[in-house]
This record gives C-alpha cells, structure tokens and sequence, in this order.
C-alpha cells in the first residue's frame, strides 16, 4: 500500500518523525512536499529551506520512500498522479480527498513548525541577553520584543490602532488615571511637556536627588514662559518645613541616581496639605511600585519596568491641562491628536510584554533581595526607602568580564554604587539572580 504524508517540513521536528513512522507501519511512505512557491503563496513567508533541500532532509530519513512536489491542497488527482491509496494527515486536515482515502491521526501536542519558530528566536534572544545589563534600563530583551514587532503607520492603520489602544487602555489601568498621552522620545520629554502643558501658578519641586534636580530646571525654564511664576525647592528630608499654597508639587519617585525610593503617600499628603496638584517623574518606579494612582500627573518611559524597547513615554493624567502651551513639540495636544510620528515600534514591544508584567516585576525582586542578602553590610539605605529598581551600596562594583554594564549614575557620590535590577526580566519566573555572580563589590 502505498501511502501519502503531505508536509511542508519548513522546521521539522519530532511531530513530523512521529506521522511519518506511523505511516510507515502501514506501507510504502511517499512524502508530498509543499514547493516554496505555495509556502509563500499561502503563508506569506519564504521557508527556511527551499525545496531542495526540504528534499533532501526527508529522503535521508528511514521513514520516507519517496520524496514528491505537491500543491498546497491535496486532491483525489493528486493521490491518482502519483498513485497513492491512502492520505496519512494530521488531525488539522483540510485537504480535498475521499474519506475512504483519508486517515487522520491526532497531532503530536506542544509542537508546531511555528512554536520552533517562536523557539528558536527564544534562543536568539537568549545569545543576545549574554550582555548583562545591570542598569536601570533598558533591560534584558525579551522574545515579545521582537515577536510584537510589525511593519505599521499611525494613521488608517487599524492594526496598528488596535495594538495602541490595548498598550493605552493597560497602562491606564496600571496606573488608575483616566488620561494617557503616548510620546515619541524619552521619559525626560514627557516630563518637559508634561510640566509645561500642566504646572501653573506656585511650584513647590521635592528634591530627591539627580533626577529631581533635573525637574526643578524644568520648571524654572518654564517660568520664564509666564506659566509659572514662582518656583521653591525643598528636600525631600524636610517637606514637614513646606508651608503656605502652592498650586504644584513636582517630584520622582523612584530616584535612580542615589537608589532612593520617595514616599509617594507622603507627597501626596504634602500636596493636599499645600492645596495643590501632584506631578510624579515616574520613570523608574512604573511597573515596579504601587501607588501612582495618587499623583494628578505622571510620566514615564517604555524601557525600563515595563520592559519596552526604548522611544516611548507617557504622560497619564486625571484632569486636562490649563496651560496653553504655544510650542509645536511641546504641546500635549500635537501628541494626542498624533501631529507627528509617534513610538509604533516600542508601543508594539510592549503589548505581549505588558502581559508578563507580574512576572516581570517578580525577576526584579529575585535580584533585589539577592543583592540585598549578600551585601547586606554594604547597604546604604534601609529596606523601607529602597526601591525595587535598583540598590545604593557602598564600594565600588566591579564586572568580572567585558558583556557586564554596569550602572554608572550621573551623580553618584563617591564610595558607593548602584545596582540595577532588570537585568534577568527575560527569564521571567526562571530568574535566580545569576546574573550577579558576574560582578563583585570592593572597596
């Protein structure tokens, strides 16, 4: 009896060796192969392999008699050209034969030419995540990156829509605001705009260190432009000296540069103690902390706890903006109402991987406490004014090789370093902290 296997066998795998040795029990196996132009005809993708070498692959294995071309649906026809008597096919079957002629068998579960696929860019993603990148983002890459990525425009583009619109509508979530605009830039112009589409009146900026400094420059340059007219900062050790009214209080929560985690409750009880609004630099704290639901405004970027690629930011917010702000770029409305490109590769990053956010945040925490339990006479911080993202401690870190980068803050003060934790996010659940038995402490 002569019997028919029609593959494509693009990626072959064991689900193929298994059809094959059953249809070999039964007689003489003919393979009917799929030609590269009918893979691309239906599937859109050029195979791995071409046909000849398709070919070749299936001939050298014991199972297989005779190799065949054959057209992507298999017909009476077909098994009387090459006089077959029976179609041996999975049970995904869709091709045109007499039922007297068909057997199906079950699929072999857990494997498909396209899970090999997802496979083997997993494993190219692995090879890449060899750099470990122990700052405080981006971090490592993960396979949803890349396999989120599509060609895509910002306008008619209604997949691309749709993308966006689940991308917004969790970040939204996450957060608890009713507002988010999606910027093509950094955390830094989202927080630019975001002071000078919202802050008005009194500012009162809460240092914390580099990256709140950088808030207050903002908002002294967007004095300037009239909005504002009065700009004070104060520590954030001593906002129990803040008094008066104020109409904005502008701060970070996570503050990378030192590894100082803010209490966002108590800037928000500042804030209502001085009658005024709340704006949140939430850029190392998203995805990682809880509790920006309390701000009026953040903003934040794509890469670093939501482990994005780089070139997106967010400015979320409760309220629509006062200000007019007369600045093409600058302006929040040019971004809604999407007047320039916007972040469609890094929106697209970013839709799989908001799904893992959970787990995400769990492989941060795995390096945090490790890091917290073997330097734990180095640490400079208490637990409660640590963040998640990163780690302040004291002596330098060294990488033992060259595919170690480490964090080196704008503004660190000497004897002491910070330690980032997003450097395993790609291994998810799997995460153990390895990645820092690539790097020592000294003094």
């Amino acid at each position: 009896m002569r019997i028919m296997v029609d593959m494509s066998a693009t990626v072959l795998h064991h689900g193929h060796i298994r059809l094959l040795k059953q249809a070999k029990q039964l007689g003489t196996v003919i393979v009917g192969l799929t030609s590269d132009v009918e893979i691309l005809n239906r599937h859109g993708y050029r195979p791995e392999l071409s046909f000849e070498f398709r070919k070749e692959i299936l001939e050298a294995i014991k199972y297989v008699d005779e190799v065949v071309e054959v057209p992507w649906l298999i017909t009476d026809e077909t098994l009387r050209q090459f006089k077959v008597d029976i179609l041996l096919h999975g049970e995904d079957n869709s091709n045109q034969v007499s039922k007297d002629k068909l057997i199906i068998r079950p699929r072999t579960r857990g494997i498909s030419s396209s899970e090999m696929r997802i496979r083997a860019l997993d494993a190219i993603v692995s090879i890449k995540n060899r750099k470990a990148l122990l700052t405080a983002g981006p971090g490592s890459l993960l396979t949803e990156n890349l396999l989120g990525i599509e060609p895509c425009f910002g306008r008619g583009d209604r997949q691309y829509q749709d993308v966006e619109d689940r991308v917004l509508t969790r970040l939204r979530q996450m957060t608890g605001h009713k507002h988010i605009a999606r910027l093509q830039g950094s955390a830094s112009l989202a927080l630019e705009v975001a002071i000078r589409n919202f802050a008005a009146g009194r500012v009162l900026v809460v240092t914390t260190g580099y990256y709140a400094d950088r808030l207050a420059a903002m908002c002294k340059n967007a004095r300037a432009l009239g909005s504002i007219t009065e700009v004070d900062v104060i520590s954030a050790r001593n906002v129990d000296e803040a008094y008066g009214r104020y109409d904005w209080v502008v701060t970070v929560y996570t503050e990378t540069s030192v590894a100082l985690r803010n209490d966002i409750l108590q800037m928000r009880k500042l804030a209502d103690r001085l009658g005024a609004q709340l704006i949140v630099d939430s850029t190392g704290s998203i995805g990682l902390e809880d509790g920006h639901e309390v701000a009026d405004v953040i903003a934040y970027s794509s890469c670093k706890g939501l482990f994005g690629l780089t070139g997106a930011s967010f400015i979320a917010y409760n309220r629509e903006p006062q200000v007019k702000e007369h600045s093409f770029n600058m302006s929040l409305a040019t971004h809604i109402n999407r007047g320039m490109t916007g972040p469609y590769h890094a929106i697209y990053s970013l839709d799989a991987a908001l799904e893992r956010t959970k787990e995400l945040r769990e492989s941060v925490r795995v390096g945090k406490d490790l890091v917290c339990r073997r330097y734990a006479n180095r640490l400079m911080r208490p637990s409660s004014e640590q963040p998640l993202l990163c780690t302040l401690l004291r002596g330098t870190v060294k990488a033992k090789d060259d595919a170690v980068i480490l964090y080196h803050p704008r503004a660190a003060a000497q004897g002491t370093s910070v330690v980032c934790h997003l450097g395993e996010g790609n291994l998810g659940r799997l995460a153990r902290g390895e990645i820092y038995s690539r790097i020592e402490v000294i003094d």
